[in-house]
């Protein structure tokens, strides 16, 4: 599989998983773009700032042999993205793979969250990846051909203690995912997301040290790899950890049906148990399709043919 004379950004870039897509899809003969915001990764007040990362990747794309241009640039400037794109449109004339990765992690407890600590975590990892794919995705759709991926976390998906504003962010990202595919099938954009965990300086310190061999970038890199590929799936959710690679989505469980006048609050809780062990069975391809779903099921009791 190669990228070559294709023109990837990877946002993040200066250290852990960013860094490692960066040469990853040099070494299979793209051009990239690095972008980093220079925060880091160890100060959680983001204080300090650290460009060093940022750099040292640059110095190791270029010598793979592949171009790179990188930019000290947060993801939540929005007139700064519009620049960056636009000088990079000046000099390669397309972009071809988005990696949206850059991102924040402040574990907090829910009551000393700060409506800044919040603003800052969704500014970044889900704002920030909005105002990224908004400014390409005029230049994809002329091209007739993208790749996006956004970078999820478990926590999103499961959720975990003192990770709210964490895990809003980046559920809000499996969000966007379901819908803006659809919005690019037609032009050959390709939207999916990836759920890793690998050992980087955001996650060392939860990791047991008997484990940590495990959580290499190969496997993750690889994913990443393939749905930035012109073979890649669209609209689709995988989770990558530790040579593990499974696909994800929200399946609704076997419904239990009332007729209407015999559905309370104390009916749902009586039955309860019956909802809540019933097996995962529903699987919908949007939202649609969850809507047109309940209105079957509710239109044989009154004898209503839906087509």
């Amino acid at each position: 599989m190669r990228f070559d004379n294709q023109v990837a950004v990877v946002t993040g870039a200066g250290t852990g998983l960013g860094r490692a897509y960066a040469i990853a899809l040099a070494e299979r003969g793209a051009n990239v773009v690095l972008i980093d915001s220079g925060y880091a990764e160890s100060e959680p007040n983001l204080s300090v700032m650290n460009y060093s990362g940022l750099e040292r990747c640059h110095k190791a794309v270029e010598e793979l042999g592949a171009k790179s241009l990188m930019f000290r640039l947060d993801v939540s400037d929005i007139d700064g993205i519009k620049q960056v794109v636009q000088e990079v449109v000046n000099l390669w004339g397309r972009i071809d793979i988005l990696v949206n990765n850059a991102g924040v992690h402040t574990p907090c407890a829910f009551e000393n969250l700060t409506v800044e600590m919040w603003q800052t975590q969704l500014n970044v990892d889900l704002s920030g990846s909005f105002y990224m794919t908004q400014a390409i995705w005029p230049l994809m759709k002329r091209q007739g051909y993208g790749r996006i991926m956004m970078s999820c976390a478990a926590s999103g998906l499961y959720g975990d203690m003192h990770e709210t504003s964490f895990s809003a962010s980046k559920m809000g990202l499996i969000g966007l995912v379901n819908s803006l595919y659809l919005e690019g099938v037609e032009h050959n954009i390709k939207v999916n997301s990836l759920t890793p965990h690998a050992l980087t300086g955001m996650t060392e310190e939860r990791l047991a040290a008997s484990v940590k061999p495990l959580f290499s970038t190969s496997s993750i890199t690889a994913s990443m790899l393939f749905l930035c590929s012109s073979g890649a799936p669209t609209g689709q959710h995988l989770l990558t950890a530790a040579g593990s690679v499974s696909h994800g989505q929200f399946t609704e469980f076997k419904p239990t049906y009332f007729e209407a006048d015999t559905c309370k609050p104390e009916t749902l809780l009586s039955s309860w148990e019956q909802i809540h062990h019933a097996l995962p069975v529903n699987f919908h391809k949007s939202g649609e399709d969850q809507v047109l779903a309940w209105a079957r099921r509710g239109a044989a009791e009154r004898h209503i043919v839906i087509e």
